[in-house]
């Protein structure tokens, strides 16, 4: 008698099964990583600019409005915060995180004393940037 070779049913099922958990549990992991990494590269683009900023701000007194003039990327939006001629904000659209709207910004805040602070829109902190949804950070 000849001996069948193959895989029964219920053993196929059990892999089926595991794989199904190993994907249930790896997705949504993958998905966090990827925000993550968006995040993270506009917090890169800001950090590099504010050094633009800052010899700026100690050259002119005050804080640029135009950032077409030393080649900050368009995508940036650079504002004077208030009366506080050395202080303001520079922010950067984060582009492709659930939501979809352009409300999720990484932004860059400069105080008048020459202190940055740091905020984008996840919940958990990056990169110490603290998160700017409502109850964290």
């Amino acid at each position: 008698m000849q001996k069948q070779q193959g895989f029964s049913l219920i053993e196929l099922l059990v892999v089926l099964g595991i794989i199904g958990a190993l994907t249930a549990i790896a997705i949504p992991q993958y998905q966090k990583y990827q925000n993550k990494a968006k995040v993270t590269a506009a917090i890169a683009t800001l950090t590099n600019m504010r050094s633009v900023v800052e010899a700026y701000v100690m050259e002119e007194g005050k804080f640029p409005t135009d950032p077409t003039l030393f080649g900050i990327a368009k995508e940036v939006d650079v504002e004077l915060q208030g009366k506080e001629e050395v202080g303001g904000t520079m922010s950067t659209p984060v582009k492709g995180l659930p939501g979809g709207n352009n409300a999720q910004k990484v932004v860059l805040e400069r105080s008048k004393s020459g202190a940055w602070t740091c905020k984008q829109p996840l919940e958990e902190e990056v990169n110490n940037c603290k998160s700017s949804v409502t109850g964290n950070g």
